[in-house]
């Protein structure tokens, strides 16, 4: 069974994997999102060292293998192992799980606290940065982003809002929200792609549910989606009334609360409302703006990443143009 350092660390794994895939900055400010909350959650990482004579003449050499979590005594101090990344870089290395560390050169590792690595890197002056899992998916840690992070964690946790074009069902995230109707039972567009996305088993908890009301929100497991969950919220039919925009918001900030009391720190919404519902994007994307911002006012002392995830080119370039509009206000 792993080890709980090693199944938390997973979402550090996906997101290296989405900004490698992308190289897009917002994947970049996820990817520190998610190392910040890790290290807050008091994660580990499993680094490699240079094994002091005392701690080899504690080992039986017939029973450790490359890979093996060292155990010694608070007296023996291991030295973080150097890592040429190039003529230029040296660096000391970590795993995100046992699994990293056994893909290439075997390596002796101690199961550190993901403070402490940086906190050594930052300490050694001859070293650039760290570098995650170096036999397989590497991503290099320089310094300055380790300070940032950090520095960001002895501060107020700060939330933030990532837009980014594509296929909701395809985020790794811990929860993409639904933009369902009334009788949680599956519909056409994003709602539909959903269903088919997660399998029977999201349907036949939904039948459970009893519905929902428009601009309220519930939870289900995500079953086949990466997401672990799935928040389902009903936005409203649009009549071009007043109310529309107070329903609206109300399915961003209740979902953000339902994240909230299950402990979710990155949720993908996707523009709720603007497709069969009618909702015109220009007076959406303004109202979901608002409410995930005032939400986060509200709630500063909770830390969640929110991806607007846009189904087309034009709602992510609405997004980005009124989103750098609030910014520049």
């Amino acid at each position: 069974m792993k080890q709980e350092f090693e199944l938390g660390n997973k979402a550090i794994e996906e997101a290296i994997a989405g900004f490698r895939a992308t190289k897009d900055k917002d994947r970049l400010l996820m990817l520190m999102v998610m190392l910040q909350r890790r290290m807050e959650e008091g994660g580990q990482f499993l680094v490699a060292v240079e094994v002091p004579q005392a701690a080899i003449d504690m080992i039986d050499p017939e029973t450790v293998k490359a890979g093996d979590v060292l155990q010694a005594k608070e007296d023996i101090r291991f030295v973080p192992r150097t890592l040429q990344l190039n003529a230029a870089k040296e660096t000391f290395a970590a795993f995100t799980s046992r699994e990293e560390a056994m893909k290439g050169e075997p390596s002796s590792v101690i199961s550190v606290s993901i403070r402490q690595f940086f906190e050594s890197v930052l300490a050694e002056e001859k070293v650039a940065g760290g570098t995650l899992n170096p036999w397989g998916e590497l991503f290099f840690v320089p310094k300055d982003m380790m300070q940032a992070i950090l520095n960001a964690s002895t501060a107020t946790p700060r939330s933030r809002i990532f837009i980014e074009q594509g296929d909701i069902t395809k985020l790794d995230v811990d929860c993409i929200v639904n933009a369902a109707n009334r009788s949680l039972l599956g519909g056409g567009g994003v709602d539909g792609a959903i269903h088919r996305a997660a399998g029977p088993e999201l349907l036949a908890e939904c039948r459970t549910l009893g519905g929902c009301e428009t601009g309220q929100a519930k939870l289900t497991k995500g079953y086949r989606l990466k997401a672990k969950y799935v928040i389902h919220t009903v936005g409203p039919i649009y009549s071009g009334k007043p109310r529309d925009a107070e329903l609206l918001a109300e399915c961003y900030r209740n979902s953000l609360t339902l994240a909230r009391e299950h402990e979710i720190h990155s949720i993908a919404f996707p523009a709720i409302s603007t497709g069969v519902y009618g909702y015109p994007l220009e007076e959406a994307i303004p109202v979901a703006l608002k409410a995930v911002m005032d939400w986060f006012r509200e709630n500063q002392d909770y830390m969640i990443a929110v991806l607007l995830s846009c189904f087309d080119e034009r709602t992510y370039t609405l997004y980005q143009n009124f989103l750098e509009d609030t910014r520049r206000g």
